[in-house]
């Protein structure tokens, strides 16, 4: 039963410190996510100003609102050489579009025509900012351009054969007709367990458990130590009431009540089965405390249907019910069972069975 209860109490260990690990993971990566966001959207500005020394002619033909727009126009026209054509723009393109003013857009347009982003570049800014953040994430970016006839084509850079879809941050959206998309894509390994945070939370869990280990060790070695061997004649059991059935006091404090079966120390009591009580009470009679497996089969099976499994077993049992409240031990020696009581120090080495 106490082994029992151990495991279930390591399993209950072990269940708090995954989820605490788990917990302080989700929480990292969710703020690892969201300063990826906020470094990606500043590394995309950062290529922009590379080109702020292009000279860039202002297209008097697109019909631009205020830079300070801030409603999705839904429809835009651009005049093209094949005459006007109208271009939808989705309102989750505009939602991220990097700046939401026609003006500005327009002139975004004009610029990325003029000088195209590479992937490539893109990506290697991010992860500057990222590693001088602190942030440890594997990263790449695509680039896509949509045409006047709406056909995309996308530019990735060189580490993508490792991500997939599922690993997008966000995606931010440039040009008059949010025509360009750039995408950072990220990816937690397993070197996440480097953040400062969650090597604190192992610390903690390794500690709870090098203290339950400690602990445990040191009541172990108190209940099982054994009692010092003296060289002097131990005291007798005493028999403290003489009735129908005595009750024997084991050790200080410590009663074997025959009657009601009952091992009794100070509030403490254990309770015996039928058997293992009058097996207890005559080792207690019996001259040095020694019984023969044939006098045990004898006295609990007269009917003869006693077997060594069966006598083990009652032993075992009596065994594990003296050690919950006593130091009383049972040796096994030249087929006989001996109790041995603190105070009684046996010359002969007798061996557990």
């Amino acid at each position: 039963m106490m082994k029992i209860k151990r495991k279930k109490i390591l399993w209950i260990r072990l269940l708090v410190y995954s989820l605490a690990m788990g917990a302080g993971t989700f929480l990292v990566h969710q703020k690892w996510d969201e300063q990826a966001r906020t470094t990606f959207k500043t590394a995309l500005l950062q290529e922009l100003q590379k080109r702020d020394t292009l000279s860039i002619p202002y297209i008097s033909n697109w019909t631009a609102i205020s830079a300070l727009e801030e409603v999705n126009p839904g429809v835009v026209e651009i005049a093209l050489d094949s005459g006007k054509r109208k271009y939808e723009i989705p309102c989750f393109k505009f939602e991220n579009s990097l700046v939401k003013g026609g003006i500005q857009r327009g002139l975004l347009t004009a610029l990325l025509d003029e000088s195209p982003l590479d992937a490539d570049s893109l990506h290697g800014t991010w992860n500057k900012l990222l590693k001088e953040s602190d942030i440890f994430l594997k990263t790449h970016t695509r680039i896509t351009v949509w045409d006047f006839q709406e056909q995309p084509s996308s530019a990735f850079s060189k580490n993508v054969q490792k991500f997939s879809q599922t690993d997008s941050l966000l995606s931010y959206y440039m040009g008059f007709r949010c025509e360009v998309e750039a995408t950072g894509y990220a990816s937690c390994e397993w070197w996440l367990l480097s953040d400062w945070r969650l090597l604190a939370i192992g610390g903690v869990c390794a500690g709870i458990e090098l203290l339950f280990f400690i602990f445990g060790k040191m009541y172990c070695y108190r209940k099982n130590r054994q009692p010092e061997e003296v060289e002097q004649e131990g005291l007798p059991v005493i028999v403290v009431t003489v009735e129908q059935s005595p009750v024997y006091q084991l050790g200080e404090h410590t009663f074997f009540d025959a009657e009601r079966m009952e091992l009794i120390k100070e509030e403490q009591v254990v309770k015996l089965t039928p058997q293992t009580a009058v097996l207890l009470e005559k080792f207690l009679q019996a001259e040095g405390h020694t019984l023969s497996t044939s006098l045990i089969s004898e006295t609990l099976w007269p009917n003869g249907s006693g077997s060594q499994e069966r006598i083990h077993t009652l032993i075992r049992r009596l065994r594990k019910s003296l050690g919950e409240l006593t130091a009383l031990q049972i040796k096994f020696k030249n087929d006989s069972y001996h109790l041995i009581i603190p105070h009684f120090i046996e010359k002969n080495a007798l061996t557990n069975a």
